[in-house]
């Protein structure tokens, strides 16, 4: 495309109508990511429950009442932290979002949100996301937040442009969250039901980006971004890597019932929906189309929010 051609994607975000100052400031933190992030933290926060106090005592509705508070605190935390990184990511790929349909409209792509604005938001939200979750939690549950927000902008963001091992790299921010939750409670970081948390999120979110990024490659390849659906025309290689992501996550999502951590109810989940995974991985490598990658990227939607509820409620006082 010449320079003197016009854009299609900058074209229909000029005639967007300006949804706003604080519209864009709230799709700064990129609500549908961040509301994933409160949801894992939070699983993480009720998983350590039933590992850090004795089962034969009731909790008092004082204790519950701290419990649900920590809880929210270690959530909204993580949550905060994520809005620092996601306006961070943004303003620094505003040209490239300018080359997709579906992110050119961003305020940071448009301009209506400048550098100054993302510099103060990114510092309020940062600061008070670690300050929270090192008072509803501790130390470790804010320098893994820190970690995240670090990773996820300095490395992942700059490797999207560079090699399609950016996924991997960016798979290890995005899986933290139930992990600062689980850790600002004072559970034991290297607990299985701890680990195997950080390891689903880390496994689930492979088969589920690729899925996005096979539906949207062409828009990636515009923009510049090396995913692997970019540099694989043909789709073997993307669902080759979403089959064996899919089945390493049935592999660590085990990890709970081999412990002991974790009952009956959790592994007939665990299995039912992780062979459902592996199933929608293997119709992406049989037709490798766009309806296929969908029906993984839906599959990976249902998976996620069941298996992590299971685990929560399914605990085993055999791993305690």
């Amino acid at each position: 495309m010449s320079e003197s051609s016009p854009d299609p994607a900058k074209h229909e975000s000029v005639n967007s109508p300006d949804p706003g100052f604080a519209s864009d400031l709230y799709q700064l933190a990129k609500p549908r990511l961040s509301l994933l992030v409160v949801i894992t933290a939070a699983l993480g926060v009720a998983a350590a429950w039933p590992f850090i106090s004795s089962p034969s005592r009731p909790l008092t509705t004082p204790e519950m009442l701290d419990r649900l508070l920590q809880m929210a605190g270690l959530a909204g935390g993580t949550a905060l932290l994520a809005a620092s990184a996601n306006a961070l990511n943004q303003y620094f790929e505003r040209q490239s979002d300018q080359l997709m349909k579906r992110t050119a409209n961003r305020a940071t792509a448009t301009g209506r949100i400048g550098g100054k604005v993302i510099f103060v938001y990114s510092v309020v939200t940062g600061f008070c996301g670690t300050a929270l979750l090192f008072i509803a939690g501790n130390q470790l549950a804010s320098f893994l937040g820190i970690l995240s927000l670090m990773l996820y902008i300095l490395i992942y963001t700059p490797l999207k442009k560079m090699s399609t091992i950016n996924t991997l790299v960016g798979a290890i921010p995005g899986a933290l969250p139930p992990l600062i939750g689980w850790c600002g409670t004072g559970a034991d970081i290297m607990h299985p039901v701890g680990l195997s948390l950080f390891f689903i999120l880390f496994a689930w979110q492979i088969p589920h980006f690729l899925a996005i990024a096979w539906m949207y490659r062409e828009e990636y390849e515009r923009a510049g971004f090396r995913m692997l659906p970019v540099v694989d025309p043909d789709g073997h290689r993307t669902a080759r890597a979403a089959v064996m992501w899919s089945l390493l996550l049935c592999a660590a999502s085990l990890i709970p019932v081999i412990s002991g951590a974790s009952g009956g109810i959790y592994l007939t989940v665990a299995i039912g929906l992780g062979g459902f995974m592996t199933l929608r991985a293997l119709g992406l490598a049989k037709n490798r189309d766009r309806a296929a990658a969908r029906r993984l990227f839906l599959a990976s939607l249902i998976y996620l929010p069941l298996v992590l509820g299971a685990l929560v409620a399914n605990p085993s006082s055999g791993g305690r």
